[in-house]
């Protein structure tokens, strides 16, 4: 499971939280042109109250710490006002500190099933002040108007063992392109904007889509300026 911390609407006091216990898995970084695209909002927005929740079940343990922010520049999306960032007190928390009158940068994406926001802990959201790479790259994607780049991974069913070698193809409705996965295992196929699935091919060898993949190999969609990430992993049964 990625680490997520979810955007939430509760009712929010004044207490600070503690530091973020983030467990984060690969593949890493995340990309800021794969994220960015993956994010329906993109925002900076300043901490200014923090609060805990406590389990029904357990008064004196904390389940959650939710953060109010107020939005000061919208980067992706439509949203305006204050914002309320729930956080579960788990190991799926953010890799960030949270401080009030901190400015944030936050990557964000709605789920109807639960109605409340999320972002990935582990992605490109954090504070402002370290956030310039990250603006600079969505500068340059905010200005482009060609294609992207499909970067993925190819590894044993370990996960930690890369496969060099394997022949990766991309189709689509922008035509078919391929790759060939260096020393660690890693592709990148530059390819027009447009959708398409992602196979590899080795002799003996069939693959899958990791449980870690950001995006799903059959439905790549890509922007102007923007990337995938992919992991595919060995099968384990031969073809």
């Amino acid at each position: 499971m990625k680490c997520r911390v979810c955007l939430f609407c509760a009712a929010a006091g004044l207490l600070p939280a503690p530091p973020a216990m983030a467990f984060c898995r690969v593949p890493q970084p995340r990309l800021v042109c794969a994220e960015y695209f993956a994010s329906q909002l993109v925002v900076e927005a300043t901490l200014v109250q923090a609060s805990v929740l406590h389990d029904k079940d357990d008064p004196q343990g904390i389940s959650a710490h939710v953060y109010t922010l107020g939005v000061s520049r919208v980067v992706r999306g439509n949203i305006a006002g204050t914002i309320r960032v729930y956080e579960g007190n788990d190991s799926g928390r953010a890799t960030f500190d949270w401080a009030p009158g901190t400015k944030y940068l936050l990557f964000l994406s709605y789920m109807p099933s639960e109605k409340y926001w999320e972002l990935d802990g582990c992605g490109n959201s954090g504070p402002l002040s370290l956030a310039e790479t990250a603006l600079s790259e969505i500068g340059v994607i905010q200005a482009a108007h060609d294609g992207g780049i499909i970067h993925g991974v190819v590894s044993r069913q370990a996960l930690s063992t890369p496969i060099a070698g394997v022949h990766v193809e991309a189709q689509g409705n922008k035509g078919h392109y391929a790759a060939t996965t260096d020393e660690k295992g890693e592709f990148h196929i530059k390819v027009p904007a447009g959708r398409y699935s992602i196979r590899a091919v080795e002799t003996g060898l069939s693959f899958v889509t990791a449980d870690i993949s950001y995006e799903g190999p059959r439905r790549i969609r890509i922007e102007p300026g923007g990337c995938a990430q992919v992991q595919l992993a060995e099968a384990g049964n031969p073809r």
